[in-house]
């Protein structure tokens, strides 16, 4: 036993002296469960590289850890943080949390059927959870993507099918196809699993699929070790099968493609049409395992892990040319604009021009927004469009909000100046009501509605305690705001909306909120250290050198080998502990 704690203590050691870490930023995240069945609060980590400013829309890319995992993982053993801070994405991290059914250790529900479906479960709070970051950061809508490792992996494949219509591509790691059953996962190498007929997982796609906006074949990317034991490489040959049939792609490659990288044979196959691939295989000859298959199992190419080896084609650079050569369109969305809005006596005339790059635009709709808003109306013309409303209410303000949408159903909408009819009374401050406060952990959620007599809200700000005031995601009349990395205490809540003619809200209170002064963070031993909560301490801490600050690394390792544990603090702190009575 002695000898192998010295091997890792001299791996962590190389650990901690290895590679500077990207410059972006890293903030925590809590997704709080939802009405709809299956939903759990989860943790989840979002990347913002140094060079995100937020003028300019950027593609997120949705990163699943597998089982007996956590995002902390695929943080440090992918190099998707590098990428983003180089190329400029978001890259966001979730973690499972909690979750039910019987399953191994923080493995997503890839085989369970409550969580595969589009609006129930995991496969929609990750949705909501990229929602939640398009209303927090500025997300090109054409460029959203999700892949994952193993049973994250099969996540993905989930994703990819039960909201089509939201990811442009999917990614899968040593991953499974939809609606396989856990029998597929084999564990030893004598046993490849037990897998579904093609045509299962075919007819479980087009049950997901039945709405015309959903018929869009989703490009997949299929990463496997052609020796890995615990999911046999089958499972890859199903998904690229499946997705084939389904779409009713030529069975025959459009390219095949040398990937061999570090001595490590890799084939890249590509499937649909010459111009673009619908389906992309990466088969390689990963490390040969013993009878139970120890070591075959692992993220490729990239950094050191639990379950990654960095010998090989990286799985990360692979699937982040996949994704950039896979927009959701290839074509952007219209372009329109309003050339003119004006009033005579109790109507108002708009005007406009309209076009799209590749096809032609369907349709221009154009609503009125304010006190008295009125129904959206189709307009005359596309490429040059007009639109009158009669009758309106006199001594308002309208504001005219035009829709452009092409003939494959993609949008853009405009708003306009407001226009006056007839002598308003003075402009009236927009309102705002905070519904509910919320902790967990360090991080605090507060959400509520605003609005605005003339429809004109423009932003609404919140304040914790004796805090800034911070922007908060403004979704129609809602809104909601989360900061995390808060130190102990307690915290007022307070918010304030403002209109687009800078009119203020009165200032609305909400509860007050008590983060704990103590933190805890479960993980396994190799996510502790790349956090740095497992480190060399010195004096006054009770256990000095490698570990944590009130035991050694041995200690630890022996009561936890490689399964997740907590560490604690107080906030305020950078000292962490096994036991939270040990903290002074």
């Amino acid at each position: 036993m002695f000898p192998i704690l010295w091997r890792l203590l001299t791996l962590v050691l190389c650990w901690l002296v290895s590679g500077a870490a990207s410059a972006g930023e890293l903030r925590q995240k809590v997704f709080t469960a939802k009405s709809y069945a299956g939903s759990r609060d989860r943790h989840y980590q979002v990347f913002v590289p140094s060079t995100y400013t937020g003028q300019d829309a950027v593609p997120l890319v949705m990163i699943l850890h597998g089982c007996r995992q956590t995002e902390t993982n695929m943080i440090n053993e992918t190099r998707f943080k590098d990428l983003a801070e180089r190329d400029n994405f978001i890259a966001v991290y979730p973690f499972i949390t909690s979750y039910d059914g019987m399953r191994e250790t923080n493995c997503w529900g890839f085989f369970l059927d409550q969580h595969i479906h589009k609006g129930a479960g995991e496969v929609e709070d990750l949705h909501q959870i990229a929602r939640e970051i398009e209303a927090e950061l500025k997300i090109d809508p054409n460029r959203r993507y999700v892949t994952g490792l193993s049973s994250g992996a099969g996540m993905s494949v989930a994703l990819a099918v039960a909201h089509s219509d939201y990811f442009a591509a999917a990614g899968s790691v040593e991953g499974l196809p939809y609606a396989e059953t856990s029998s597929a996962v084999g564990f030893v190498c004598v046993n490849p699993g037990s897998f579904k007929p093609v045509s299962a997982n075919v007819a479980a796609m087009k049950a997901e699929q039945q709405q015309p906006e959903e018929q869009r074949p989703v490009p997949i990317m299929a990463i496997h070790s052609r020796n890995d034991c615990v999911v046999n490489k089958l499972a890859s040959e199903n998904i690229r099968d499946a997705w084939i049939r389904r779409y009713g792609l030529s069975p025959s490659p459009t390219a095949t493609l040398d990937c061999t990288a570090e001595g490590v044979p890799c084939t890249q196959t590509r499937y649909g049409s010459p111009q673009r691939s619908v389906v992309e295989t990466v088969f390689y000859e990963g490390k040969r395992g013993d009878f139970i298959g120890t070591g075959t199992h692992y993220w490729v190419g990239d950094n050191s892990g639990q379950f990654a080896d960095p010998t090989g084609p990286s799985a990360t650079e692979l699937q982040w040319a996949f994704f950039k050569a896979h927009p959701f369109r290839e074509a952007p969305p219209p372009s329109i604009s309003i050339s003119a809005a004006q009033a005579t006596g109790n109507s108002i005339s708009v005007n406009g021009t309209a076009s799209a790059s590749a096809g032609s635009v369907a349709s221009v709709t154009v609503r009125l927004d304010g006190r008295f808003p009125q129904p959206a109306k189709t307009a005359s013309g596309t490429s040059d469009w007009a639109v009158t409303f009669d009758n309106l209410h006199m001594d308002a303000i309208y504001v005219p909000v035009a829709t452009a949408k092409d003939n494959d159903g993609a949008s853009t909408n405009i708003a306009g100046n407001p226009i006056t009819l007839g002598s308003p009374p003075p402009n009236a401050p927009p309102s705002v009501t905070i519904s509910s406060a919320s902790v967990s952990g360090d991080c605090i959620t507060v959400a509520g509605s605003a609005s605005d007599p003339e429809g004109q809200l423009a932003s609404v700000g919140v304040e914790l305690g004796t805090r800034p005031r911070k922007p908060a995601g403004v979704s129609q009349d809602k809104f909601k705001y989360q900061e995390c990395g808060l130190p102990g205490g307690t915290y007022a809540t307070r918010a304030q909306a403002a209109d687009r003619a800078g009119a203020t809200s009165p200032v609305s209170s909400g509860p007050d909120v008590t983060v704990s002064n103590l933190q805890a963070v479960t993980a396994n031993w190799q996510a502790h250290m790349g956090a740095g909560r497992l480190r060399v301490y010195s004096a006054p801490c009770a256990s000095v050198g490698f570990g944590s600050c009130d035991q050694g690394f041995s200690e630890i390792f022996l009561a936890n080998q490689f399964n997740p544990f907590p560490l604690h603090r107080k906030a305020t702190s950078n000292d962490w502990y096994v036991r939270p009575e040990s903290i002074p």
